[in-house]
């Protein structure tokens, strides 16, 4: 019974579902009051847990008091946001919930507070956020560069504020015990990220013992994924990149790189269905890993057979949706189509777009810190970058899909990344 737990996990779900069910119907009114943002669009939205896009809910213009409604359908409960040029803030939401986005409370220390439905969990929701953020920095260090000892005080450190937090919204009668056990996740992955964000990049040899011991293994949550926790889905990404897209790359280091491709959908598949994990679980790894493989390398006849294997097989019609677009994104990339134009932003904060290089040949290189594989190419760009030296009717592009932008930029200031080339960062699967 090694997932015995799953069981629970679901009859969690069930109960979110049907407590949304007996409300107002599936209308979810998000209503806001914040001049800060008057005359802004504001977006409500969740996040896609397999390649972390926005899938948009609704959305509003505010007034020229900063005031304005949104309402839309949900059919389950949900973690999402809002986002504006001057408001950022997230929230949890149930079917027929009516939830109110107000002016900060006096003495209060978030930007927005929260009345109507939810109050006290969307309070603690920013609250634990906020107290996320004032870590990032420990003794004047990023979280990252710390020293073991160093990080794990941190560590520490975030747990007890994230306690403190969660003692008070106990005490707090409106709040059922599903939704406690549902925050006490969320809490969870914030802790699982904050030491997957410190183990990324790092020798074994150099993460402490608990942390280790914590990052090699996917986390086996059913209601982070139905609820849509980001920090989960960021969790399944870096242990997808990690523990499986690269492991797989080491184990087979001798065969030759057209040889791997060819094969490297089914190993993928493999080595998530070794597992065993719950269906659910491995549906999303399933359809994250393929995802990213298109993203990455287009669509081989190998990831066509894959695609059309895993339409037949999965359950989620979400999940399948997105391979269905990566498909049609693709599709539009065929020989002598014109090329999609995108954006990126350079180390040193300036826009650079492939439009701006039209009329050249351009040479693209999709890479990320965490791909081993791409890195090991580099040698082989920069030969080639060297034999167009002076021509101007070349140009080179190494386009990073890393969400990391600290890891991103700390490789190209060390000068790994090929010289005198466009940088930019397009956030992807990674």
């Amino acid at each position: 019974m090694r997932y015995s737990f799953h069981f629970l996990l679901l009859l969690t779900g069930i109960a979110f579902q049907l407590a949304g069910c007996d409300r107002k119907g599936n209308r979810v009114t998000i209503s806001i009051n914040h001049r800060p943002a008057a005359g802004d669009t504001v977006r409500i939205f969740r996040a896609n847990m397999v390649n972390l896009d926005d899938i948009e809910l609704g959305k509003v213009v505010l007034d020229s008091t900063g005031k304005g409604v949104a309402q839309f359908e949900l059919n389950a409960p949900v973690f999402a946001y809002a986002r504006a040029e001057h408001l950022a803030t997230g929230f949890f939401i149930e079917p027929g919930n009516d939830v109110a986005i107000e002016p900060p409370k006096p003495k209060g220390t978030l930007s927005v507070s929260y009345e109507g439905d939810g109050a006290a969990v969307n309070q603690f929701i920013n609250e634990a956020g906020q107290f996320r953020h004032n870590l990032e920095k420990w003794n004047g260090k990023y979280a990252i560069q710390l020293e073991m000892d160093e990080f794990l005080k941190a560590k520490d450190s975030l747990q007890r504020g994230y306690d403190q937090l969660f003692n008070k919204l106990k005490s707090e009668e409106k709040v059922s015990g599903d939704l406690l056990d549902l925050l006490a996740r969320h809490i969870e992955m914030s802790m699982l990220l904050y030491q997957y964000n410190y183990a990324l990049g790092r020798d074994s040899s150099e993460i402490p013992d608990p942390v280790r011991q914590v990052v090699n293994k996917m986390p086996i949550d059913t209601i982070a994924l139905k609820t849509g926790m980001y920090d989960y889905a960021l969790i399944a990404s870096f242990f997808y990149q990690h523990h499986i897209n690269n492991a797989i790359y080491d184990k087979n280091k001798a065969m030759d790189s057209d040889s791997l491709d060819v094969i490297f959908p089914l190993l993928v598949e493999e080595e998530i269905k070794s597992n065993k994990y719950p269906k659910q679980i491995e549906d999303f790894l399933r359809v994250k890993s393929a995802d990213c493989q298109i993203r990455m390398n287009g669509l081989t006849p190998s990831m066509i057979k894959l695609a059309e294997k895993l339409e037949k097989e999965i359950a989620s019609g979400e999940f399948k949706s997105v391979i269905r677009e990566d498909i049609a994104r693709w599709g539009k990339l065929g020989p002598g189509k014109p090329a999609p134009v995108f954006s990126g932003i350079t180390p040193d904060g300036k826009t650079v777009s492939l439009a701006d290089l039209r009329g050249k040949i351009v040479y693209v290189d999709i890479w990320a810190t965490w791909c081993g594989y791409c890195i090991d190419e580099f040698p082989d760009s920069k030969k080639v970058q060297a034999e167009f030296q002076g021509n101007d009717q070349v140009a080179f592009l190494y386009v990073s899909v890393d969400r990391d932008t600290l890891a991103w930029k700390k490789m190209v200031a060390a000068g790994k990344v090929p010289g005198g080339a466009a940088y930019a960062q397009w956030p992807g699967c990674a």
